[in-house]
């Protein structure tokens, strides 16, 4: 392990504060339509110390944990860190967006809320309108505040937590899972924001403008951590997006990025897809990527074809091939583990797919692209061991471990999932991978692998063969082994139909057979063609392979339902009954 830059702050309460008189750099909110609207930090600070002041003022105490559920806006950033700012612990709730799958969504975040014993929650008017039945049926919660209440005026009383207390909780994406709550302690976040300001010094050149965009969901490592947090960090600025105006228009993203010279910027990979897909020339009319240095690509499998495409595709406005850059991470890190050479193309190398799937062993041949997610940040350590955690030497594929001073405790209130995930001061990712020439490349999920009749199968390889198959919603595959009879387990494809091109069902399921045994080498034993939005999806977007196998064996894998405004008012008025059960029970407990 290499040595670990170190960070100037003790915690990040030191760290904000240390901001709080920039005037030139902050916060920048770009809507579909109309004018950017700027926030200083200063501004954003001053807020965000009105915030804790009003909390502190209605019995907030310090390790209280507050559920955030707020859209992108300057009162998402006011609110957590105000919360922080009074010494409570914040946790970012995703909103209802899949309005087809409320019963999941409610389930799901009362959950979330019980499983961190919150205490107050935050949101606005209009997410409230659908959140009524969680905080009735949530008794750990005292009180909800719309966000508007947290403006002032209070007085804010500084709060002086420890370096090793937590900071907030992130919930894990949940694809194999129930989300667990992620403990970030302050020393955590610092180690991880200084790695990664530490390596942005080194790759972005000091002409560039301090300014990077983001259109992710602020509940999502990747955006709070990657963006928010870095933002105040660096410092920069960060220009946000909403993720609902990303994907009403993709093309805001990179017109974005070029009016206002946005260096960095990260992005899944079906992120890129869709704008390779969707954005149409004439909507590219003046825009220059060229000061697009560092296009981040990770929280999802690579799919190195796809890659290819959006930087070729892009090309013609001044994106560098040297922009796109695999990486690494997961919430219980922090975020960031390894990080590709922004000076250099993605390194991708092709290995031998039988050896890769039989032989657990990574070596040049024919079959199986991959890239390279780069190298461990400094600070961090990064082993592959077998089942018995035993260190593996290079080119052999095992699961991920990771250690280091950004390395998450454990889990709020799991200590069951703590001592099956940490062990002797290594993190168990759950993803299975490999080093070679130096470089960790990811091979797959553990929980996820197929293994058909002595093949180890990556669900992603399976997947990936099908982007761009006319018919398959791009992005919209799930591949998934299930023991069918006694011979062992067989190969399961589900996959969504792209309303844009519409085929006959049996035709397009023999067209992803003739894909995936022309390139993987296998015939799925059932492909079940899908309606759009039928697959279970983390609040990130992720598939959740597991829930979707066990939907289907059920006969329960079933289309969102229908939500026209009739079915909204009602679900809307079920939800003020419960938010009047929810004062009631309250003023009877005070």
């Amino acid at each position: 392990m290499t040595a670990a830059p170190l960070s100037p702050y003790r915690t990040i309460i030191e760290a904000l504060l240390a901001v709080e008189g920039c005037t030139h750099l902050g916060a920048r909110f770009i809507p579909l339509s109309g004018e950017p609207v700027f926030y200083p930090y200063r501004e954003i600070l001053a807020r965000a110390k009105a915030a804790a002041g009003v909390l502190q003022a209605r019995g907030l105490e310090p390790g209280d944990r507050v559920a955030v559920a707020l859209p992108t806006c300057v009162g998402f950033l006011s609110t957590f860190l105000g919360i922080q700012l009074a010494g409570g612990i914040p946790a970012a709730l995703y909103p209802p967006f899949r309005l087809g799958r409320l019963e999941e969504y409610h389930a799901r975040t009362l959950g979330m809320l019980t499983r961190i014993g919150a205490r107050f929650l935050v949101t606005d008017s209009r997410i409230a309108k659908l959140l009524g039945r969680i905080a009735r049926d949530a008794d750990c919660l005292a009180a909800v505040f719309d966000v508007r209440e947290l403006d002032g005026p209070a007085v804010w009383q500084p709060a002086a937590p420890e370096p090793d207390s937590p900071a907030f909780l992130q919930f894990s994406s949940g694809t194999t899972r129930e989300p667990r709550a992620v403990i970030m302690t302050h020393q955590n976040l610092l180690a991880n924001l200084e790695m990664m300001n530490a390596v942005f010094r080194s790759f972005l050149p000091p002409e560039y403008p301090r300014e990077a965009v983001c259109w992710l969901p602020l509940y999502h490592d990747m955006g709070l951590v990657g963006c928010m947090f870095n933002g105040l960090y660096h410092p920069a600025t960060i220009d946000y997006i909403a993720p609902e105006a990303f994907i009403a228009r993709p093309a805001l993203w990179l017109q974005t990025l070029s009016r206002f010279r946005g260096a960095v910027s990260p992005a899944p990979q079906f992120a890129y897809s869709l704008c390779a897909s969707r954005i149409r020339d004439e909507e590219m009319a003046g825009v220059d990527l060229s000061g697009w240095v560092i296009a981040l690509n990770g929280a999802e499998p690579i799919d190195p074809e796809a890659m290819r495409l959006f930087s070729d595709r892009f090309s013609r406005w001044g994106l560098r091939a040297s922009a796109m850059t695999p990486v690494y991470g997961l919430a219980e890190a922090g975020l960031a583990v390894t990080f590709s050479d922004t000076r250099k193309p993605p390194l991708v190398r092709e290995f031998d797919r039988e050896a890769l799937s039989e032989g657990s062993e990574a070596r040049p041949g024919v079959g199986r692209e991959l890239p390279s997610v780069g190298r461990p940040f400094p600070g961090l350590d990064v082993r592959i061991a077998d089942e018995g955690d035993r260190p593996l030497p290079e080119g052999r594929v095992g699961r991920i471990l990771i250690r280091g001073g950004s390395i998450t405790p454990g889990y709020f209130g799991d200590p069951e999932a703590t001592a099956e995930t940490i062990r002797d001061g290594w993190l168990d990712t759950g993803d299975l991978g490999f080093i070679s020439g130096g470089e960790l490349f990811i091979a797959g999920r553990l929980k996820d692998l197929i293994i058909i009749r002595g093949r180890n199968v990556a669900p992603q390889e399976i997947e990936e063969a099908l982007w761009g198959l006319p018919g398959i919603r791009p992005g919209c595959v799930v591949a998934v082994g299930a023991q069918v009879d006694q011979k062992g387990e067989e190969l399961i494809v589900l996959a969504e139909q792209d309303p844009r091109h519409p085929r006959p069902e049996a035709e397009l399921a023999e067209a992803v057979r003739e894909r995936i045994l022309e390139r993987a080498a296998l015939c799925p034993w059932h492909v079940q063609i899908l309606g759009p939005g039928t697959l279970p999806r983390t609040s990130s977007g992720k598939m959740r392979r597991q829930e979707a196998l066990r939907l289907f064996l059920a006969g329960e894998l079933l289309p969102p339902e229908k939500m026209g405004t009739l079915r909204i008012l009602k679900e809307v008025a079920k939800s003020q009954v419960a938010w009047g059960r929810f004062r009631l029970k309250r003023r009877r407990s005070a």
